[in-house]
């Protein structure tokens, strides 16, 4: 691993959302970064996207020094495929990796804001992912734990804190709720890509010594459990109430 902090070669990758991004960058200096809106066929055209930002940049795999990649919450699929590719592009190797909670990174996005940056992640039917950060000097505190709620829990979620930013997919989404219960905050909504973000944290954490090398220790961060097996679990209720009867 090269030691000065400026050359190190960051690869970063967040399939946590319908907004896939792979970024490659030099220390924080952004080399390249490549934004798409991915469907069902992940699987077919991440291999080809990380092919494409290597191409890009005259690297190779052997190049990279530190990946970064976004672990959730968001999409399961998503998530779960990005995790297996890394692992798998780093099998036998180890290549320090830094797991971001995507939460984190979305605050990140507004680091020059000096305020408390509220990030709501969209999680469908009326739900949000929220978690609460300052940052200062581009140093992220946590100050509001991840979390999963209704929109209507929002207000109460919220109760004591002043002085933020909603941030985040879930502002676009819940802006009409957002404008009647919260019309003195202010909302701001950029892109939802996330992995030139992902790098940036990537390299803070890895020059405090905070990553693994150990590819059992990347693991997704969820929040709700994965619809399929929620589906599992209705099934096996049902099975045991019918041999009860």
């Amino acid at each position: 691993m090269k030691t000065e902090p400026n050359n190190i070669i960051v690869f970063s990758l967040d399939t946590s959302s319908k907004n896939c991004s792979l970024a490659i960058s030099k220390g924080k200096l952004i080399l390249t970064e490549y934004n798409f809106i991915t469907g069902d066929k992940l699987t077919s055209v991440l291999i080809p996207a990380i092919e494409f930002v290597l191409n890009a940049t005259k690297l190779k795999m052997e190049d990279i020094d530190l990946f970064g990649i976004g672990i959730g919450p968001g999409l399961f699929t998503g998530i779960r495929i990005g995790l297996s590719t890394i692992k798998g592009l780093l099998i036998g190797k180890e290549t320090p990796v830094v797991p971001v909670v995507t939460l984190k990174a979305t605050a990140y996005k507004y680091n020059k804001i000096n305020s408390l940056m509220i990030a709501l992640i969209d999680a469908k039917r009326d739900e949000l992912y929220i978690a609460g950060y300052e940052i200062l000097k581009n140093e992220i505190k946590e100050i509001l734990a991840p979390d999963l709620i209704n929109i209507n829990e929002l207000p109460s979620k919220l109760k004591g804190y002043s002085d933020y930013h909603f941030v985040g997919d879930g502002v676009e989404v819940h802006k009409d709720y957002l404008k009647i219960f919260f019309p003195g905050n202010k909302h701001i909504q950029r892109s939802s890509f996330l992995a030139s973000e992902i790098g940036k944290i990537a390299h803070d954490r890895y020059l405090r010594n905070q990553y693994i090398t150990n590819l059992q220790d990347l693991k997704p961060f969820y929040l709700k459990k994965p619809d399929a097996e929620k589906s599992n679990h209705k099934s096996e209720n049902k099975n045991k109430k019918s041999q009860h009867q």
